[in-house]
């Protein structure tokens, strides 16, 4: 920690299961923070404060719990929005029509409605907002130094697991994609989709179970299969015509072959930070150099839409009558 350092400010607004630990994390932050965790729900609020002091810190921080934005607020230097699709647009509304936001952190899936996302890019672009999506696995270790290893060659990106949220984990493998290729457009096949839809863990939204197909136009494929029932560990393989990867997440362990070394099997570190930790580095990007390597959200914004409008024709399509918007979270 830098002696006598400016005290920054930094919002979390929803302080469910995921805004608790981001807040967490905040307390491996070196830099003095005045933070403001803010949620409608008083036990919310309650839990959040109990995970934020039942673990050790390296830095005394002000910590505030409110279940309202304040009407007016000091410089926010970093606002994170762990919210349900469902409200965040208005949060990021009331938040900018209320005083200052330098730096954003929203959680995916972004938005329910897609003119909220065209709308909301508007409203950064005014309020000179720098915003990312916390698409995480290009930051993690394993995953941001594949890139090397994949950029410039057709691969195959294959994901199989049991109940693991097929719809709201789909845009992580995506965005993984984009970032390993450098590719950005892509087309959805729905085709082996399971129907009916199925009630999300998150009340009022849904999930989908079956297969997933992406084809980008840089001649990558994923196939992403979340099967409806099982305990199936969740296992992502990565494979070109000269490298392969199998990542098996629930054992911190991964396997990279290569054309070269004969396809030796070698096995790498493979630790996944949670969340908690995560957020922190994230965090500490922000406010000592005001950029950090998760997406863009101009980026996100293009593969989130990419892969909703699909999703939600799939539902008009199978009876479900016009959507208005996307049910999921």
């Amino acid at each position: 920690m830098t002696k006598g350092a400016e005290t920054r400010s930094v919002y979390i607004v929803g302080a469910g299961q995921l805004g608790s630990r981001h807040l967490q994390a905040l307390k491996a932050v070196g830099l003095p923070l005045s933070i403001t965790v803010v949620d409608p729900s008083e036990a919310s609020l309650r839990t959040a404060r109990e995970r934020y002091e039942g673990i050790p810190s390296v830095q005394t921080h002000a910590v505030r719990y409110l279940t309202e934005v304040p009407a007016s607020f000091e410089p926010i230097d970093v606002a994170i929005i762990p919210s349900n699709s469902n409200v965040r647009r208005m949060i990021v509304e009331k938040l900018l029509s209320r005083g200052t936001v330098r730096s954003m952190v929203l959680e995916k899936l972004l938005f329910d409605q897609k003119d909220d996302y065209a709308e909301v890019r508007d409203l950064f672009s005014k309020n000179g907002v720098r915003a990312w999506v916390n698409c995480s696995m290009r930051t993690m270790p394993l995953y941001a130094g594949l890139r090397t290893l994949f950029q410039g060659t057709p691969f195959t990106y294959m994901v199989t697991g049991s109940q693991f949220g097929l719809v709201t984990n789909a845009i992580h493998y995506i965005d993984h994609m984009a970032f390993l290729s450098g590719g950005s457009r892509f087309s959805l096949d729905t085709s082996m989709l399971h129907h009916p839809p199925i009630e999300s863990k998150r009340k009022g939204f849904l999930e989908i179970n079956g297969t997933l197909t992406v084809r980008f136009e840089n001649g990558c494929a994923g196939v992403f299969t979340c099967f409806p029932d099982g305990d199936l560990p969740v296992m992502i393989e990565i494979a070109s015509a000269v490298t392969r990867l199998i990542s098996r997440e629930w054992e911190r362990k991964a396997w990279i072959a290569k054309s070269g070394e004969g396809w030796a099997w070698q096995e790498v570190e493979a630790a996944i930070p949670y969340q908690s930790q995560m957020t922190a580095l994230v965090v500490g990007d922000l406010l000592t150099r005001g950029a950090c390597d998760l997406v863009p959200y101009e980026e996100s914004m293009q593969l989130h839409l990419q892969m909703l409008e699909p999703l939600r024709e799939f539902l008009e399509a199978r009876g479900g009558g016009k959507q208005e918007h996307y049910p999921f979270t």
